[in-house]
């Protein structure tokens, strides 16, 4: 059983999510949720050699140490993925309010779920039977920006992520959805 797309249509209606989200709306978004700290990127040196990094357009550099933050973002990873390494994530911006790229240091499935919902959607492309829609609204439903009361679905969402029941268009994927 998996949560209807047309009830999550109407809730993401009501919502007001960003899209794409500015670097201030990220920055509260990991702080508050996921108890992230930012830290200078001094410390993350050593991705100058990085030629995928582009360095030299990180902004912000964040790490979740904070075992309530680490403990949500392992929530979607499968067992072979659950460790006790430190998750940090760099963000790209060519204009100083957007994110344009970013970098993950350690493995969450959540986070680059929540990493593609930052870069938002086309508003074209926001039409129920468009594929792309459709799994952004499963992100949105899978990282907790859509919140249907009484979810007993949720779990079972989580758990069929955990499975390798991916979305084509958002996260770690193979280019297809099964989810």
């Amino acid at each position: 059983m998996r949560p209807d797309i047309l009830t999550l249509y109407e809730k993401f209606l009501l919502l007001s999510i960003p899209n794409p989200f500015t670097l201030s709306d990220i920055d509260t978004r990991l702080k508050t949720k996921y108890f992230a700290e930012e830290v200078d990127l001094d410390q993350f040196e050593g991705l100058k050699k990085d030629p995928y990094a582009h360095y030299e357009s990180i902004v912000k550099a964040y790490t979740f140490r904070d075992e309530r933050g680490f403990n949500q973002l392992e929530k979607l990873n499968p067992s072979e993925y659950l460790s006790s390494e430190e998750i940090n994530l760099l963000i790209n911006s060519d204009d100083n309010i957007y994110m344009s790229g970013g970098t993950t240091q350690g493995t969450s499935f959540l986070l680059a779920l929540e990493t593609n919902i930052f870069g938002g959607i086309k508003k074209e492309s926001m039409v129920l039977g468009n594929e792309e829609f459709e799994d952004y609204l499963k992100a949105l439903y899978l990282t907790g920006y859509i919140d249907l009361e009484d979810d007993f679905l949720l779990q079972k969402a989580h758990e069929r992520y955990r499975k390798g029941n991916v979305l084509k268009y958002f996260g770690y994927t193979q280019g297809e959805s099964t989810f």
